[in-house]
């Protein structure tokens, strides 16, 4: 059965690659297409290009990272699973100990504790080397796409002129024809998407250094833009611009992930009023150092901006350790916190804020509709907003970048052939292989 409000969470998600990889896939599919148009070798290439990138580019890092937890970490003794922002307040620190979902996490912590300076290099060289060598391997993917293609169209015009010399032979008057560190680092350390922003740049500027003529370079500068422009700037901002609408003139606030508006519970405590007891209930810890509401999420787990939170994965709850021939059984969640992984308190603030701003909304509609109504609204607003992001990137990606590179070329006589091809035929021809 498909899970609706799972994929709208997902593809709504700004820290998920998987929107980011439905965004590329598009951005794949339309270049090549696009690449095919102006010549079979150029499409090929393209091809290469776009795909073996593409499998680097959302799998690359996460290899990297988890080669460098079964061998660095290991050598160690370090608990990979640990977030290592969990060390910058001393006092969350403590209740991260004291919270430990096991024993034996809890010794792991605590291990971490007493070798801080050590843990957090560690964890630095995982992101630095992980990046580096995924940007290598890129680098290397490229050399050999290059060389591939390059090698593949010498021997094709090699192929072309020697069928078309046999054919001279047996006719007459025939021409031949040639067409065609500090928190900066850490933000980006431990951000999936943001960790794509370094990698993404990194193959922009070799994309541009290693073009092998002006046509590739001008091509590449109009992609890469406009892939990092929707990759990455416009969908959070497109996001905004709509929920701000939803709010202002629908007077529905769509902030909420959609697992939690559509999930029914967040309803049924509005329809009931308890809702009002577990706002009340964060608000007196709001203001409190990070210490007092770390501690709080682990004592009130009934409550509703807490449980809101972990559908959310804003909370990440401890699962039970698998084995290794378990990896496609359904992970059994225990009802305590995984202390190991990271918790932004200030998404635990903002997510009380939304609910709170929903339900005085709710509370003004039912003058006008019922709670049902309200809620199928909020829903339908939350969907609309997700494929609005998502299907504009799209269509930039996939479907307009490619046809204004296609018209750059179609523009000019000169630009529609593979510049590669025809520098390469220039080159047999200084070589006496073709003529």
């Amino acid at each position: 059965m498909v899970n609706v409000a799972a994929i709208f969470s997902t593809l709504g998600n700004p820290n998920s690659l998987i929107p980011l990889a439905v965004k590329d896939i598009s951005a794949t599919t339309g270049m090549t297409a696009g690449s095919f148009i102006t010549g079979s070798e150029e499409g090929q290439d393209r091809l290469i290009d776009e795909v073996g990138t593409q499998i680097i580019w959302l799998l690359g890092i996460p290899a990297f990272k988890w080669l460098f937890d079964k061998t660095v970490f290991k050598a160690y003794g370090f608990d990979s699973k640990f977030d290592v922002r969990n060390l910058k307040d001393k006092d969350v620190f403590e209740k991260i100990k004291e919270y430990a979902p096991t024993d034996s996490i809890r010794k792991g912590i605590e291990k971490i504790g007493t070798k801080q300076g050590a843990f957090k290099n560690v964890a630095l060289w995982k992101f630095f080397i992980s990046t580096g060598a995924t940007i290598a391997t890129y680098i290397g993917l490229t050399r050999a796409k290059q060389a591939y293609t390059e090698n593949k169209i010498r021997q094709n015009l090699i192929d072309e002129y020697e069928k078309n010399k046999t054919k001279e032979q047996s006719e007459t008057n025939s021409n031949v024809s040639f067409k065609g560190i500090g928190d900066v680092v850490k933000t980006f350390a431990f951000s999936p998407v943001k960790n794509m922003w370094i990698l993404d740049g990194a193959i922009t500027g070799e994309r541009l250094a290693d073009s092998r003529s002006p046509q590739e370079f001008i091509g590449y500068s109009i992609k890469e833009a406009s892939t990092l422009c929707f990759m990455y700037y416009a969908g959070e901002k497109i996001q905004e611009w709509l929920e701000k609408r939803a709010q202002n003139k629908y007077n529905k606030s769509i902030g909420l992930d959609a697992r939690v508006i559509e999930g029914g519970e967040l309803q049924k405590t509005f329809e009931n009023g308890s809702i009002k007891k577990s706002l009340d209930e964060f608000k007196t810890v709001i203001d409190k150092d990070d210490a007092k509401i770390y501690e709080f999420l682990h004592k009130n787990m009934e409550n509703e901006v807490i449980k809101v939170a972990q559908q959310s994965d804003i909370i990440s709850m401890y699962k039970k350790p698998q084995k290794w021939y378990e990896i496609f059984k359904k992970p059994e969640y225990t009802d305590k916190i995984d202390t190991r992984k990271y918790i932004n308190l200030e998404d635990i603030k903002s997510t009380y804020k939304k609910i709170e701003t929903l339900y005085s909304q709710y509370l003004d509609s039912m003058k006008n509709e019922s709670s049902e109504e309200f809620f199928k609204g909020v829903k339908k607003l939350k969907r609309n907003s997700v494929l609005m992001n998502i299907g504009t990137c799209i269509f930039a990606l996939g479907i307009v970048t490619p046809a204004i590179m296609l018209a750059k070329r179609f523009a000019k006589k000169d630009d529609k052939e593979f510049q590669t091809k025809a520098e390469i035929r220039k080159q047999l021809i200084e070589e006496g292989i073709i003529v």
